[in-house]
């Protein structure tokens, strides 16, 4: 999935003025407007804006060598990816031709590149950041009849492996693991809602990822870009609607009814008896008298048949006047554009070379990957519960052992106010009892009192309190990874 993050021209005005005599760089080379890598960037800008109303208007090559060479050795091996760079959004004192002079300037905080869904200001899902993909903020600059001019940097970043983080600016305050190469941002999206808004436009998978790298060698510009967007042409990539229910983008075509229905719709029409569920359905694109579409040489005519050679839809006059009137294009095989078509939309992924070993490679990583972090996920979950065992094992004997020095100290402090009460038993008899005698009663029973009283002394114990009061904690938890053994 090549999809990026674009941006566009702040203001009114462009910060390198008309388009025409622009100095990108030393090195740059202006891009063919008929060659396939036009057609290529073009191309990549649909996709990423999921919008046929942008039209490229000028692109230049900009490929450092030395930046290339340097990026080549940082990032072999590495996970790259394409990524629109917000020429809007660069420094006040960085412009693009010291970017693709001198590359980025990637300080601790990083430069920070998004891939996924981008949405132009007026767009369909603009402003939805969470599950659109990110929003571009400027409105670009103004041309006639409404359309804005709007500037895309297209890097190629060397990703790698990153380390997961909740927002950007969590890795202003982190270091980054030397096994890793790059910080993942995480963005929620969610396509099954987005379906739901998009009210015909297609496609309807989200993706926007959020990548910090902190080396400047892992970012290399190849390509400044010129396109406008026009908000009143076609949308050649939006459905009809359903006729049924007026909402939802219609997938389907039934002939016999000559109405496009959406699935559900589909699916409760076509049940109502037995003669409604026997009526043919198509895709929508498979629809008849559908449009062929105009040609690329010749706007206002319908292109009806398609060069082999060349891979380019012709109409009658390519054939009579233009490309394919005279010389050896004249000779080129021709095919109707419909079988054309079709052709291509029967080709699956299965079908071009590589593709199917890269997915089964790829999903068995995925299933690896899965299994890992599933085990990762047990071993955290039994060691949290052998954890709280541990913990629960020692509140238990903590409690014991607390429960043992209590008794101790309660056992001497009953014995000391048992002396206590037993000395002012004694003084209490004296007090209350003796000094109501005669004289010489009280002075027979005084001498005795005081014998008394000094057995008792005698007698008492005298305890010595007992050392190391109270508990604390030594030692540690140690938290191992890797394989139990």
């Amino acid at each position: 999935a090549i999809l990026a993050q674009a941006t566009c021209v702040g203001g009114v005005a462009s910060r390198f003025g008309p388009m025409d005599g622009i100095v990108v760089h030393n090195s740059a080379v202006p891009v063919p407007r008929r060659s396939s890598e036009w057609g290529w960037l073009e191309y990549l800008l649909h996709v990423s804006l999921q919008t046929s109303r942008v039209r490229l208007r000028a692109a230049w090559s900009v490929a450092n060598k030395r930046l290339a060479v340097e990026c080549s050795k940082r990032c072999k091996g590495l996970l790259q990816l394409y990524a629109w760079v917000p020429v809007s959004e660069l420094g006040a004192t960085e412009s693009i031709q010291e970017i693709c002079q001198n590359g980025f300037r990637v300080g601790h905080r990083g430069v920070s590149f998004h891939i996924g869904n981008v949405r132009l200001p007026g767009t369909h899902g603009y402003g939805k950041e969470a599950r659109m993909g990110r929003p571009v903020r400027s409105r670009g600059r103004h041309l006639p009849e409404g359309r804005r001019l709007y500037e895309f940097l297209l890097c190629r970043v060397g990703v790698g492996r990153s380390y997961l983080i909740e927002n950007a600016q969590q890795a202003e305050s982190l270091d980054l693991p030397p096994e890793y190469d790059s910080f993942f941002v995480r963005h929620e999206t969610n396509s099954d809602k987005a379906e739901e808004e998009h009210f015909g436009v297609y496609p309807r998978h989200i993706l926007h990822h959020e990548y910090i790298v902190r080396d400047a060698a892992q970012a290399l510009p190849l390509y400044f870009l010129h396109f406008e967007y026009d908000p009143e042409s076609e949308e050649k990539l939006a459905l009809p609607i359903c006729d049924a229910c007026g909402v939802h983008a219609a997938k389907l075509y039934c002939e016999a009814d000559d109405a496009n229905f959406c699935p559900a719709c589909d699916a409760r029409v076509h049940a109502v008896n037995t003669i409604a569920r026997n009526h043919t359905r198509v895709e929508i694109n498979r629809r008849p008298n559908r449009a062929k579409g105009s040609c690329p040489e010749h706007l206002e005519t319908e292109a009806d048949e398609y060069c082999v050679e060349d891979k380019l839809p012709v109409c009658v006059h390519c054939r009579t006047l233009g490309s394919h009137s005279a010389g050896e294009a004249a000779k080129h095989k021709l095919i109707p554009i419909m079988e054309a078509y079709y052709q291509a939309l029967e080709t699956r992924p299965r079908d071009v070379p590589g593709m199917a070993d890269r997915q089964i490679i790829e999903q068995r990583l995925v299933a690896q990957l899965d299994s890992k972090l599933a085990q990762v996920q047990d071993s955290g979950r039994a060691a949290e519960d052998a954890i709280y065992l541990k913990i629960q094992g020692l509140v238990k004997e903590a409690q014991d052992l607390a429960e043992e020095q209590a008794a101790l100290y309660m056992s001497d402090e009953l014995e000391a106010k048992r002396q206590l009460e037993e000395a002012a038993w004694i003084e209490s008899y004296l007090e209350d009892v003796v000094k109501q005698t005669a004289p010489p009663e009280f002075l027979k029973s005084w001498l005795i009192h005081t014998e008394l009283r000094d057995d008792v002394a005698v007698l008492a114990s005298t305890h010595r309190l007992h050392s190391g009061t109270g508990l604390r904690v030594d030692g540690s938890f140690r938290l191992s990874s890797g394989a139990a053994g």
